[in-house]
């Protein structure tokens, strides 16, 4: 690992020795492997609940089609507004007066580009790609392809109208977000923008504590909590049970266990690590045992019988059994 790169680890842990910045490092690469799952499903059920928003409402499996031409056949005319020299490079096929694919400059004649917004050129890169790797264009594999800039771009502001019939927002807002009737387009579009900058450093394995302001442990504590809360509420918004899911398996706790300032001084070898206690863990696990070998019921979640297990004062992971 080189210099610079420890020396980051050692500045935000105040380390005067080296073991101190390599320690701190591991703590960096646990946290990056535990945002890594949350990040993935905040993705994952997004892209999916937008798909089957947009395929009920448009009445097609396909509705990215007709949705992202029109955003493109309305937007060319403002980015000709904007700059009037578009004209010489690009047509828009459809779209009068600007659909002519030749023009006539300096006395000659010139072709044209056909020009496309940002998202038809990202669903031109799928579609290509699925193309180069043998697969169909099937619409599960086309929304399985789109990289997550794709969605914050369908989450933008021109996909939006009260008007257009063939807009994504407010028409599929209720169903891509049936849980939280408060959410909207522009509230969904700024936490994705903010989880984005999140994931990228995470799946370019850079450490995602560099987001924090300041960078220290408090300021890392303080900030990645608030990225934390902003993925939990955009799932709460689409599906309240993966969240359920993910708290279960104690993926929450171990976030905020690895976020405490006192476990980056463990990591860093600058605070005491407590014993776990094995006689109480032992205890818990059997108690556990014991009431799901009584119980022949159909297997439902109990939560009130919860057990959770615990070192150096947090909440490690709680398991909610099914009898």
């Amino acid at each position: 690992m080189s210099g610079s790169r420890l020396g980051s680890y050692q500045s935000l842990v105040g380390a005067t020795v080296i073991d101190s910045a390599v320690g701190a490092y591991i703590w960096g690469q646990e946290l990056n492997a535990a945002l890594s799952p949350l990040l993935s499903m905040v993705e994952v059920v997004l892209r999916n609940s937008i798909h089957v928003a947009a395929s009920a409402q448009f009445s097609t499996p396909r509705w990215y089609q007709d949705v992202l031409k029109n955003e493109g056949d309305l937007q060319f005319p403002l980015k000709v507004a904007a700059n009037a020299t578009l004209l010489q490079r690009y047509y828009r096929p459809g779209v009068r007066p600007h659909h002519k694919r030749m023009v006539w400059i300096g006395g000659h004649q010139k072709y044209l580009t056909h020009w496309r917004s940002q998202s038809e050129a990202r669903l031109d890169e799928i579609t290509h790609r699925l193309t180069q790797n043998g697969k169909p264009q099937t619409p599960d594999q086309i929304v399985a392809h789109a990289m997550f800039g794709f969605w914050l771009g369908i989450l933008g502001p021109t996909f939006e109208s009260t008007t257009d019939p063939l807009a994504l927002w407010p028409n599929c807002l209720a169903a891509t977000f049936p849980n939280d009737p408060s959410m909207t387009r522009a509230r969904a579009h700024q936490l994705l923008a903010r989880i984005k900058g999140l994931r990228n450093r995470v799946s370019h394995h850079e450490p995602a504590w560099r987001l924090a302001n300041p960078l220290t442990p408090a300021g890392v504590n303080a900030t990645l909590t608030v990225r934390v809360s902003e993925m939990r509420e955009l799932l709460n918004a689409m599906t309240p049970d993966i969240n359920q899911l993910l708290a279960n398996a104690g993926l929450y706790d171990r976030l905020s266990w690895l976020l405490d300032p006192r476990t980056i001084a463990a990591f860093a070898g600058q605070h005491a690590i407590a014993a776990v206690d094995l006689r109480s863990l032992s205890r818990k696990v059997r108690k556990l045992a014991r009431q799901a070998h009584r119980s022949a019921a159909a297997p439902v979640p109990q939560p009130g019988r919860a057990v959770a297990l615990h070192h150096a004062g947090k909440t490690l992971m709680t398991v909610v059994p099914h009898f």
